[in-house]
């Protein structure tokens, strides 16, 4: 990875001339303002040039030393803008899984009002299409593990009292700038970490597993992983209340792509979606999502990895298993052998032989799998359900939509 699989997205700060937005979406229309608001035209903000579906990095001024210390997750403050609103200018949007409105006039970022936090618990996609999910956060609400940290206390751990630094507005790339460079060049995505790669990025790292989600939805990988909960991250209650302890399914864009994904999956039928724990343990413990092409082979081998509970965020133990999940994901050859033996493994002849033997035994007489299995995406959420509550109906069996 000799460059950014984002350098060719916007990566400065922000400004331009306002636009209009209704309902988070871009209209195609700039209104004429009055001859009133010509008079009295507002100072240009920060948040002019930003719209929905963009993701911003955000800089409260913060000591980089300070940063250093947190996971690739949590080393920057970013915005998965969900609506922009004119007047007065500011921003809503999902940071680390809950709500926030970034005010344009004062630059500071607040929690939005309770009832319109994300609730995965409720959603009807979540409910219908990752069954085991919906029953899981269900229980985690109860138990107070859900959701964690809240906004309040992540509002109380930012830094500056949570007012952005002048020019500390960045974009970082957006939805569908990532699903362009995903559908045009997936290999970043798919093929796994090359051998001697250096560092990832912070905002490569932010949306590796949504690119790799967008990957398989079109068809340029046929099986990927996504952690819905780790439960090793909430292990005490001092984990639960650190506000940089973030799931991994709330990085960005991620649960917008498992929500297109499960209207893939209900509508055209192409996406196949397997909830998995860890083999023998609750699922509290840690919960997988396998998400799939429903053709063969990758439906069988994605069935392979459920039944010895794979799990995205935890490394399988033994250089086999490591063989044997990297042929399932698709990744290079070169690419699995250089994470053995970063592991400290070798991939002995027998080891290779018993992987190989072993994935054609799934499906006898099957040619080997060939990507890309389809040439474009299925049509996503915001084209079939949006804020449609009869195409709700018709898809999830419910008309309540949400808008995390």
């Amino acid at each position: 990875m000799s460059a950014s699989p984002l350098a060719a997205a916007h990566a400065a700060p922000l400004a331009g001339p306002a636009r209009h937005h209704r309902g988070g979406h871009r209209t195609g229309v700039t209104l004429a303002p009055s001859r009133a608001a010509r008079s009295v035209a507002r100072a240009a903000s920060p948040l002019d040039d930003v719209r929905a579906g963009d993701l911003i990095s955000l800089d409260f001024g913060e000591d980089d030393n300070a940063k250093e210390t947190r996971r690739l997750i949590a080393r920057e403050w970013l915005l998965e803008v969900t609506e922009t609103m004119e007047t007065p200018a500011s921003v809503r949007g999902i940071c680390r899984g809950r709500a926030f409105v970034l005010d344009g006039t004062s630059m500071r970022l607040t929690p939005a009002p309770e009832p319109s936090q994300p609730d995965l618990a409720s959603e009807p996609w979540v409910r219908r299409a990752y069954p085991e999910w919906h029953a899981l956060l269900k229980r985690l609400e109860v138990d107070g593990r859900y959701p964690a940290p809240t906004a309040t206390a992540i509002a109380a751990a930012l830094p500056n009292g949570g007012v952005v630094a002048r020019g500390g507005v960045t974009k970082i790339t957006s939805y569908d700038e990532l699903k362009a460079r995903v559908a045009a060049e997936p290999g970043f995505w798919r093929d796994g970490t090359p051998p001697r790669a250096p560092p990832m990025t912070v905002h490569d790292h932010a949306t590796l597993n949504a690119g790799e989600i967008l990957a398989t939805l079109r068809g340029h990988r046929g099986v990927v992983m996504c952690q819905l909960w780790a439960g090793w991250e909430d292990a005490d209650d001092d984990a639960r209340a650190d506000v940089h302890v973030v799931q991994p399914v709330d990085a960005p864009f991620v649960t917008r792509a498992l929500r297109d994904a499960a209207v893939d999956a209900l509508t055209d039928g192409s996406i196949g979606i397997r909830c998995v724990p860890i083999a023998g343990m609750d699922p509290a413990k840690g919960l997988t999502a396998l998400v799939h092409a429903s053709k063969s082979p990758f439906a069988e081998r994605a069935e392979h990895l459920a039944s010895f509970g794979a799990q995205a965020a935890l490394v399988a133990g033994s250089p086999y298993y490591q063989l044997l999940v990297g042929r399932i994901l698709g990744y290079e050859t070169r690419n699995i052998e250089a994470h053995v033996a970063e592991k400290g493994g070798v991939l002995t002849a027998a080891i290779v032989a018993e992987v190989a033997k072993d994935l054609a035994a799934l499906v006898p007489g099957n040619a080997p799998p060939t990507t890309p299995w389809r040439d474009a995406f299925a049509p996503s959420f915001d084209y079939l359900v949006a804020d449609d509550e009869d195409a709700a109906v018709r898809v999830f069996e419910s008309a309540v939509v949400g808008d995390e």
